[in-house]
């Protein structure tokens, strides 16, 4: 009789493994590249959702809210955001806030704390965040619940000078210009923008883009921290970033947070002071103020007929520019 001994060798367990590492490595990316794109596709159903919500509220008052109210008027600082939650079935959210009062009034400090889901992408890789920077011109450090999505107010006018838009003008003293401003803009009026405004036409213009990340400070392919020689843009408030936070505004209460298309240096992710030459990034230079998103290779546009576009980060200030305003007569192309 001869025993004989059922199992493997060591060198056959070695190459089994081995040949399992290797599926291992083969895998990984797929599945990377599977949750990257769910989750681009998370971001641009969250954004599908605020156009719908924004569609509503134009249906109900007769205009779009005002994106940008920083007192204007006397009336009470809001944002967008906080005007159509009760369109993103937030009303409970909408209830606790006090649209009566400036929003960072200790009266509405429990609403603006609180998380709202589909104003984060989820490929955001700080997750939920809080801004606890002091905010202009109050200050205050009470916790205020951060957003990744924000409206464009104008472009700046170095880019429609640059790129010829009709009637472009530099910077006048008046904080907009019609032929450059954007689609969800204070009108000085007191009232939002009506889509039948919209003259360049509702599917060729962005109303909500993604600035992703904030309050942290992120530059050029998801880098956090200033890049090298950083000291702020050209935005005299802002000091620089240093470590990696910046005195900004990210909280969707926060009509601060909302910014001026200006384009920055694709080398160090920065802006150059007034329209430099070096100034041509559209988008995923940095996220201070500009078009940001932790997506491969662009970021997720809202359009004003609520259709949502990803735009490739190789599009050209220009063409972002042109798509941004909402009167300014340029012939947009192909994006």
């Amino acid at each position: 009789m001869v025993r004989v001994r059922r199992g493997f060798t060591l060198i056959e367990l070695l190459v089994v493994i081995a040949i399992i590492a290797v599926l291992i490595g083969l895998l990984l990316p797929a599945v990377q590249k599977v949750r990257a794109a769910a989750a681009r596709s998370q971001c641009s159903n969250n954004m599908k959702q605020i156009g719908l919500a924004l569609m509503n509220y134009e249906s109900v008052n007769g205009c779009l809210p005002i994106g940008d109210s920083r007192g204007y008027l006397n009336l009470p600082r809001v944002t967008w955001q906080a005007l159509i939650l009760p369109f993103i079935e937030q009303n409970n959210l909408a209830a606790l806030y006090n649209y009566r009062v400036d929003w960072d009034n200790p009266l509405n400090y429990a609403a603006i704390a609180t998380q709202v889901k589909i104003y984060n992408c989820p490929s955001t890789v700080t997750g939920l965040r809080f801004d606890r920077t002091p905010d202009e011109p109050l200050g205050g450090t009470e916790p205020r619940a951060a957003c990744d999505y924000w409206n464009v107010n104008e472009i700046a006018p170095w880019i429609g000078i640059n790129c010829g838009f009709p009637n472009a003008s530099f910077y006048n003293g008046s904080r907009y210009d019609p032929l450059l401003a954007g689609v969800l803009v204070n009108t000085n009026v007191g009232i939002g923008t009506p889509l039948a405004t919209i003259a360049d036409g509702t599917s060729n213009t962005y109303m909500v883009v993604e600035s992703a990340g904030r309050p942290n400070f992120y530059y050029t392919g998801g880098r956090q921290s200033a890049p090298p020689g950083y000291a702020g843009d050209w935005e005299p408030n802002n000091p620089n970033p240093g470590n990696g936070t910046w005195n900004g505004e990210a909280c969707w209460a926060d009509p601060y947070a909302s910014f001026d298309l200006k384009g920055s240096n694709p080398s160090n992710g920065y802006v150059q002071p007034f329209g430099a030459a070096s100034n041509t990034c559209s988008m995923n230079c940095n996220n201070h103020n500009e078009i940001y998103s932790f997506h491969t290779a662009g970021c997720n546009f809202l359009f004003a007929d609520a259709s949502v576009h990803f735009l490739s980060s190789s599009a050209s200030l220009c063409v972002i520019g042109a798509l941004g305003t909402r009167a300014g007569g340029e012939v947009n192309p192909d994006y």
